[in-house]
This record gives C-alpha cells, structure tokens and sequence, in this order.
C-alpha cells in the first residue's frame, strides 16, 4: 500500500471516533492548527504518536473535570499542510460550511467522518477556498445524500460519477472510490507511516486554561 495520497485512510483507524482531517494549500500545518484554535491560541505540547495524542487527551479531562478537549497533530507534506484532530472534535471542528481556516487565499480540504455515531453518518468531504464553501459531499451516497453541493459542485463532478460512487452499496468501497478521486482531482497527500507510527507536533486547541473564562 502506498504511502501517499490520502486513499490509504479508508483502510485505517486515525483515531478512535474516527478522522477529522484538514489539508491546506497556502498554509502550513502550524498555521493551519492555529486557525483552528479556540480564541487564545493553540497551545504547544510535547509531539506525540496517534495513541499518545488521546492519552494527553485523556489526562488533561481527567485533570481538569471536563470532557471537552481537542489536541491536533500537524505538519507539513507534499506541498500541503495538514492537522489531525483527537479528542472531543466531533461536531465541534466540523463539519461546516464556512469554518474561517480558508481565510487570506487559502484552499483548505476538510475529511471527516464520525466512525462511533450511532446515526452512521457517512464519512464527508468539503473544500474552502479564501473564506468560502466550494463544494462537498458525502462519501457514501447509496443511502444517504447524492447532492454535491457548493458553487464549485462541477470540479468533482464528473469524476465521481466515472468512479460510480453513487452506485456503491458498500460504503468502505464508496468511502475508497471517493478518496481515490480527491487524491487525483486536488493532488491531496498525507504520510501514512507517520501518520500511523511516527511523532507529530502537536497542539491542544480546545480544552486548555487559554480558552476557558477565567472565575
């Protein structure tokens, strides 16, 4: 299995409650972490594997008597910036229309799919482009929406239909298919291995002293 793009995701678990994932163009992974911090700021922990992350996560509630911190691992690969959100994040981070990372002429990819819903959402894709919504859609259409939506619906498209991702009954296969689209159609990457394996900086960007009100 290749190491690059992002098809590679639909086989693997990033995290416990599934992926939230943000690729940039015209941002680094720093950048793009700090944009998606609580006012405040991201704040700067020690780089951490997957595991590691929802530890810190975990430590850090425990702690503090709460349940709602989020840390992103971040970097930088083949042109692109990316962070990887653990902990709280679902409903919180996304997904979204409009989320404000894109802002200054950025083009932001977001990947996102609750795996412990008990509705069953299906995993789901948008693209931002310098503060606005272009297009997205849900990545496993069988039973749920074929709309493609944004003004920028067309740059898709076409692909997935030749991909006939509309057609899947499965969903880990439409999930595949529709990855394997955006790796070709957006030029989108992400290091499996160290992604996986490896340490990431990483930052807490909701949950921290810096973004609760103070008594």
């Amino acid at each position: 299995m290749s190491s690059g793009g992002i098809t590679w995701i639909a086989d693997e678990d990033i995290s416990r409650l599934g992926y939230y994932i943000k690729l940039a163009r015209g941002l680094t992974g720093e950048q793009l972490a700090a944009r998606l911090a609580a006012p405040g700021g991201a704040v700067p922990v020690q780089a951490t594997t997957g595991p590691q992350a929802e530890a810190l996560i975990d430590g850090l509630d425990a702690e503090r008597r709460a349940a709602d911190s989020i840390a992103v691992r971040y970097g930088d690969h083949a042109g692109l910036g990316f962070a990887l959100a653990y902990g709280h994040w679902p409903s919180v981070l996304g997904p979204a229309y409009h989320d404000g990372t894109s802002r200054d002429g950025a083009h932001v990819f977001e990947l996102y799919y609750e795996m412990q819903n008990p509705k069953v959402p299906p995993p789901a894709f948008a693209y931002f482009h310098d503060d606005h919504y272009v297009c997205g859609f849900d990545m496993y259409m069988h039973t749920w929406s074929h709309e493609i939506t944004g003004p920028g619906a067309d740059l898709v498209r076409a692909d997935i239909a030749a991909a006939g991702i509309p057609e899947h009954r499965e969903r880990d296969a439409a999930h595949r298919a529709s990855l394997a689209v955006l790796e070709q159609r957006f030029e989108l990457a992400l290091p499996r291995d160290l992604i996986l394996d490896g340490s990431l900086p990483t930052a807490l960007v909701r949950g921290s002293s810096r973004d609760e009100p103070s008594p």
